[in-house]
């Protein structure tokens, strides 16, 4: 009866830990804010090597080599949960994408786009 008791008592304390670790919620607004190296990126998305900074004030700015010519750009965003919405004006272009978070951290983040498409970056020192 005691291994029973035992073996009640130890599973109620796995699904209670498993429970309590469940309310800690990820700051993504915060976590996200920096600058990042677009380390590996599905075509049609931002091209390896980018820089993209996140600022405490919703601004964001792009910058990368194309053709031997720093390109750079700039908008705003807001994140709501995982989701961060974007918009940026790319010469005359005025254009909104929304991302998903699919895994942040201090070093690393992932993102997909609304096709599935995938951006890894490390946080720039």
């Amino acid at each position: 009866m005691n291994g029973a008791r035992l073996l009640a008592i130890g599973a109620f304390v796995c699904l209670a830990g498993g429970l309590s670790r469940g309310d800690d919620k990820v700051d993504y607004a915060k976590l996200i804010v920096g600058k990042w190296e677009v380390t590996k990126a599905d075509p049609g998305t931002a091209p390896p090597g980018a820089i993209v900074e996140f600022t405490k004030d919703g601004k964001m700015k792009v910058t990368h080599k194309e053709d031997d010519k720093d390109v750079s750009f700039g908008g705003t965003y807001k994140v709501e949960g995982k989701k961060v919405s974007m918009k940026f004006k790319i010469g005359d272009d005025e254009r909104a994408k929304t991302i998903t978070i699919t895994k942040i951290s201090d070093k690393e983040m992932a993102t997909k786009d609304e096709d599935d498409k995938v951006v890894e970056l490390k946080r720039k020192k």
